[in-house]
């Protein structure tokens, strides 16, 4: 099962990088497609099959990979907290404008994450390349 693995974390990346442009221009069509591509290429991780465009790149591209692995974890917590809102939703029937501000302020926790992942990153990338890294002093 691959669905753990470094492949998971760069799909994600992918994903998001690709499907968060159509989003905010709100192309709900375009976004859709992205999320199926993605939903299969991840049940294809689930049974030790990787997309040949994933292996590609992570073989040809290890730099982008890191990036792209440290937001991978994004698309797939926003997934499983959205089914968490939509089934409390249902559940609980709360009012529709509740349902639609804790979305907004899931968009932006998908943002503030983001940003401070790659931020993170992009420091340990920094401290690993100038030898400030675990065991120098």
């Amino acid at each position: 099962m691959k669905l753990l693995s470094k492949e998971a974390l760069v799909l994600g990346g992918v994903y998001g990088v690709i499907d968060a442009p159509f989003t905010y221009m709100q192309l709900e069509l375009v976004t859709d497609v992205f999320f199926m591509v993605f939903i299969i290429c991840a049940l294809m991780l689930c049974f030790n099959k990787t997309p040949k465009f994933l292996s590609y790149t992570i073989k040809n591209y290890p730099r982008t990979c890191y990036y792209l692995s440290s937001v991978g974890w994004i698309p797939y917590f926003s997934f499983i907290v959205l089914l968490g809102i939509v089934g409390s939703y249902y559940c609980l029937e709360y009012a529709n404008d509740l349902l639609k501000q804790q979305i907004v302020y899931l968009g932006i926790f998908n943002l503030f994450a983001a940003v401070i992942s790659l931020g993170v990153a992009f420091i340990r990338a920094s401290c690993k390349k100038s030898g400030l890294g675990k065991g120098n002093k």
